[in-house]
């Protein structure tokens, strides 16, 4: 994987090392147990060996509104921690925390995009590969990876869309081997999600889909249609491949709706989930402003099933099934404009607008700009994923949600930077 830019000599460890964090993160999260902590280990041993560098070094604005929308988020998981986990109460903020530094770090010693880029396609045929395992071998009825079958099928559906906006941009730089093996990976990770059977992440698929076909006929009408009749391609050979699986799944959530909508009946996994919604969005509306608070909120529950209001399924859930009715339940308005924000600042900062692309024009090497424009569409995929995720699941509440959302917008943002700076380091060579 040959690119036509970057000074090919940098060999500075820290660089070296947030390439391995590059490669780590996307390229272990599905592999191992917390495997996608390695690479966010690797980045905070950096931000720790280098702390007379970067505290100094000047940033970007936005990179420091992230740093304040990282603390902002460490409050809300401090006001809906739950007081019964004791220390483990702090496990959730204290991830945002951390991930202040190596935010800071990783944008002053930016990683190479060619690690992040071999991380996907590791990840995606772990994914695959073991998925195929539990599901084929095992004779496990769904897929769960070394975590919970929504958050693994969620995630390998991310990091196959991350790797299809890297093939497309960039498929120029690569040659025929390395295009068949990330196509091959692509295919894996899709695989990993529909053998999880996890619902929630074809939803989210079609909530980023008009995303990313926008940002494609904008900027590379040609691609476009290429991309259009790839999806259709994999999502045919997907429907073939698990056609027993995707139709269960598919009768199942339809027959679930309507015996929840005739009967109340709350005891499947669709009617849970709207039984759930139901309370959340009844008693947010009562304290609209700053919500219940934890356990507020478990307690009003449980007084209301016991009235008979709501139905007994939905006593044993800690979280709602729905991120933000989930934050508007406990913390109210202003929990719930903070993770809009969580959501929103990535889109300001990697949304590829006309004038950030034109500043590329000037005297830019074709391969540049198209790394420089995936870098940018993977970074509006995440979120856009994120919140389509967190329709159906409080993708938050678990720690792979937290970590691959920190880190992979942390290296995505530090990638850019890196690339960026090397269109004015070539501008100014020029001049």
């Amino acid at each position: 994987m040959k690119f036509a830019y970057g000074n090919p000599a940098e060999t500075s460890w820290p660089v070296q090392l947030n390439s391995a964090a590059a490669f780590a993160v996307p390229g272990l999260a599905l592999w191992l147990a917390s495997g996608y902590s390695y690479g966010a280990a690797l980045l905070l041993i950096g931000a720790l060996l280098t702390l007379k560098r970067w505290p100094v070094a000047p940033q970007r604005p936005l990179t420091y509104w992230f740093a304040v929308c990282l603390f902002s988020m460490a409050l809300i998981w401090i006001a809906m921690a739950d007081p019964s986990e004791r220390l483990g109460q702090w496990d959730r903020p204290s991830k945002f925390i951390l991930a202040i530094p190596c935010l800071l770090y990783a944008t002053v010693y930016p990683p190479r995009p060619r690690a992040f880029i071999w991380g996907l396609i590791a990840g995606c045929i772990g994914a695959g590969a073991i998925a195929i395992w539990q599901v084929h071998v095992l004779g496990e009825w769904r897929a769960t990876g070394r975590t919970n079958a929504i958050q693994y099928g969620n995630l390998a559906l991310l990091l196959s869309v991350l790797l299809t906006v890297f093939l497309a941009a960039i498929h120029k730089q690569l040659n025929w081997s390395e295009k068949v093996l990330a196509t091959v990976a692509i295919v894996a990770g899709l695989d990993a999600s529909v053998l999880s059977a996890s619902r929630g992440g074809w939803l989210a698929v079609l909530v980023a889909m008009p995303f990313g076909l926008v940002l494609l006929y904008r900027y590379r009408v040609r691609l476009f249609w290429r991309v259009v009749v790839g999806l259709m391609v994999a999502a045919g050979l997907m429907s073939v491949i698990n056609r027993e699986m995707l139709t269960v799944r598919w009768d199942e959530m339809a027959s679930e709706i309507r015996v929840y909508d005739t009967q109340r009946n709350a005891n499947t996994s669709v009617g849970q989930r709207l039984e759930h919604w139901r309370f959340a969005l009844e008693a947010g509306k009562e304290k609209p402003l700053l919500g219940w608070g934890v356990a507020g909120y478990t307690q009003e529950k449980a007084r209301r099933v016991a009235l008979g209001q709501y139905q007994p399924a939905i006593v044993i859930y800690k979280f709602v099934h729905n991120e933000i009715l989930d934050v508007f339940v406990k913390t109210g308005l202003v929990g719930v404009a903070l993770l809009m924000w969580f959501y929103i600042l990535p889109l300001r900062m990697f949304w590829p607008t006309r004038e950030r692309m034109r500043l590329l024009d000037a005297g830019i090497n074709p391969p540049l700009r198209r790394m420089v424009l995936a870098v940018r569409m993977c970074g509006v995929c995440v979120p856009v994923l994120y919140f389509g995720f967190g329709l159906t699941q409080v993708f938050f509440a678990h720690n792979s949600g937290i970590m691959f959302y920190l880190f992979s917008i942390i290296l995505l943002w530090s990638m850019l930077i890196g690339l960026e700076r090397t269109v004015c380091d070539a501008a100014a060579a020029k001049s």
